[in-house]
C-alpha cells in the first residue's frame, strides 16, 4: 500500500519540476518524505498540492542545513584535535613520517652515483639521531635551502592529521592514543571542540539567518486568505509557519 501512495506522490510532485536534491543526496528519501506527507495531508486540490510541495521542500532544506552544521561541527573538532596533536605528539610517533619525507628529499638531491637505498639508509639513521648522519643530512639540506626542523614539523603535522582522521572514524588504536594524550594534558575533546566553535559561532549563526524559507510555505493564514487559498490549505500553511528555524548553537 505504501508503494502505491509513494508512487502517486512522486507523480504529483513531478508536476512542480525536479525535486530540489543536490548531488550526493538521497533522491529515494526525498520521494519517501513527499509520499508520507501526501498520505498524511491528503491534498484535496492542486492548491493543496502546491503547499505540500513547498512544505516538503522546506523540510528537506531544514534537514540539509542540519547535516551541514553537523559536518561543520565535526570538521572544526577534528581541526582543533589536529592542532592539539601537533603540540603533544611525541617524536617516536611521527619519526617514521619524518624518515619517509627525508628519504624522498635525499633521493632527489644526493649525487647520481649513490644508490637509492643509500638515501633511505641515511634518512633512517638521521631519524635515529645518529650524529654523523645528522651532519651529512644538514649539509645536503643547506645546499638546497631546506631546514631539518621544517621537515620535522611537516612530518608531525602529517601524523597529527592522520591520527585525527582515524579518531573521527573511531579506529581503536587512534582513540586509545588520543585519549591518553588528552588525559595527560588535562583536556577533553569536547573542550577542544568548544574552543574551536567559539571562533566559528558567528559564522554558523549567519548561516541560520541566511536560511531562505519558501515564500509560500512561510505565508501566514491571513496571507493565504487574502489570495483566496482554500481552508484546508490555510491550515497546512499555518503549520508551515510554526516550523522553527534551525536553533542557534549555544
Amino acid at each position: 500500500m505504501r508503494k502505491r501512495s509513494t508512487s502517486n506522490a512522486v507523480s504529483r510532485h513531478s508536476l512542480f519540476g525536479p525535486p530540489p536534491i543536490l548531488e550526493g543526496e538521497d533522491a529515494a528519501a526525498y520521494d519517501e518524505l513527499f509520499g508520507r506527507v501526501c498520505a498524511a495531508v491528503k491534498p484535496a486540490d492542486v492548491i493543496d498540492e502546491i503547499f505540500v510541495a513547498d512544505v516538503v521542500a522546506l523540510e528537506w532544506e531544514v534537514l540539509r542545513w542540519r547535516r551541514l552544521k553537523l559536518s561543520l561541527l565535526r570538521a572544526r573538532g577534528l581541526k582543533a584535535l589536529e592542532g592539539f596533536l601537533c603540540e603533544e605528539l611525541e617524536y617516536d610517533l611521527y619519526r617514521k613520517h619524518f624518515a619517509e619525507e627525508l628519504t624522498k628529499i635525499l633521493q632527489d638531491n644526493l649525487a647520481e652515483d649513490q644508490a637509492e637505498d643509500a638515501a633511505q639508509t641515511l634518512a633512517h639513521a638521521c631519524a635515529q639521531n645518529e650524529p654523523a648522519a645528522v651532519d651529512k643530512v644538514n649539509n645536503v639540506l643547506t645546499g638546497i635551502g631546506e631546514d631539518i626542523d621544517d621537515i620535522i614539523n611537516r612530518a608531525r603535522a602529517h601524523k597529527a592529521k592522520e591520527l585525527a582522521q582515524d579518531y573521527g572514524r573511531r579506529r581503536a588504536g587512534a582513540v586509545k592514543l588520543i585519549n591518553r594524550l588528552l588525559a595527560r594534558a588535562g583536556v577533553s575533546i569536547e573542550t577542544l571542540t568548544a574552543e574551536a566553535l567559539a571562533q566559528e559561532l558567528d559564522y554558523i549563526e549567519r548561516l541560520d539567518r541566511a536560511w531562505p524559507p519558501s515564500p509560500r510555505a512561510a505565508a501566514t493564514p491571513a496571507c493565504a486568505r487574502s489570495i483566496g487559498v482554500g481552508r484546508s490549505s490555510v491550515k497546512h500553511c499555518a503549520g508551515a509557519c510554526k516550523r522553527p528555524k534551525i536553533a542557534n548553537l549555544k
